[in-house]
């Protein structure tokens, strides 16, 4: 696994990776740099089907979907439902129901708007992160 940075420039061990559904680099660079300041690798991807296939690694803490990247919801909803997939969180914005709403039937974990994201948006990964990678066995 790679290291991710730290705030302040240092290294820091990543305790797991986040695989971010996104298509807007800037945002996606910022997401990256708060998950590396938390202590997470970042990897950002614009395409549903490379997304769920991330979210099957071992080392996957938790899937993070900007609504506004046009997922493929049923693809995400079958791939929810066989249940191998990491924790997912999405967010958009709150004026784009329609969204937010196939989010929340596709089985996505968590749904936030984007208000709420951008608040806490790494309070909100380790809260729904799963606690360590599945390939590493807590003692």
């Amino acid at each position: 696994m790679e290291n991710a940075e730290t705030a302040d420039g240092g290294e820091a061990v990543a305790t797991g990776r986040i695989v971010l559904l996104n298509r807007d680099l800037f945002f996606g660079v910022r997401i990256r740099q708060v998950g590396a300041a938390i202590g997470y690798f970042v990897e950002i991807t614009p395409k549903t089907d490379l997304f769920i296939e991330r979210l099957k690694s071992e080392d996957v803490v938790l899937g993070v979907i900007d609504i506004a990247a046009t997922p493929d919801w049923e693809l995400l909803a079958s791939a929810i439902a066989s249940g191998d997939l990491a924790p997912i969180l999405a967010f958009g914005p709150h004026k784009d129901v329609e969204g937010l709403r196939s989010a929340k039937q596709a089985g996505v974990t968590r749904v936030v708007s984007n208000g709420d994201f951008h608040k806490n948006p790494g309070g909100l990964m380790q809260r729904y992160a799963r606690a360590t990678p599945t390939n590493i066995s807590a003692s």
